[in-house]
């Protein structure tokens, strides 16, 4: 791959985390683990076993989608779901500053000297 094709798959790839929000609230037996790198942080979660206790929403912004699952022993969790929402808000929240940076990446690679 072509030093240019590497970058521009880089770009895709922050540009692609940047139009999407993904909240997952888990109950069970979950392996976190995160590594700080600069001013960025990046988390993996990884569960031995599939998860079947979760609340999982995904807010994707290009074409305004909002998709939530809960598992049917959650339902009745107010607490969990209620912890859950504030989650999903809080992850909002920092849309507008995604957005912002989103277009001052475009313009630092669309610039002209």
């Amino acid at each position: 791959m072509a030093d240019g094709d590497a970058f521009w798959k880089k770009v895709e790839h922050a540009v692609g985390d940047l139009l999407e929000v993904k909240v997952v609230t888990a109950v069970g037996n979950v392996d976190v683990t995160m590594a700080t790198t600069g001013d960025s942080t990046s988390t993996k979660v990884a569960t031995p076993e599939k998860l079947n206790n979760a609340i999982v929403t995904i807010v994707k912004l290009l074409d305004g989608d909002v998709t939530t699952v809960i598992a049917e022993d959650l339902v009745g969790n107010a607490d969990l779901r209620a912890l859950h929402t504030a989650q999903v808000a809080a992850s909002l929240a920092v849309l507008p500053a995604n957005l912002r940076e989103l277009v001052e990446i475009g313009t630092k690679i669309f610039a002209r000297p």
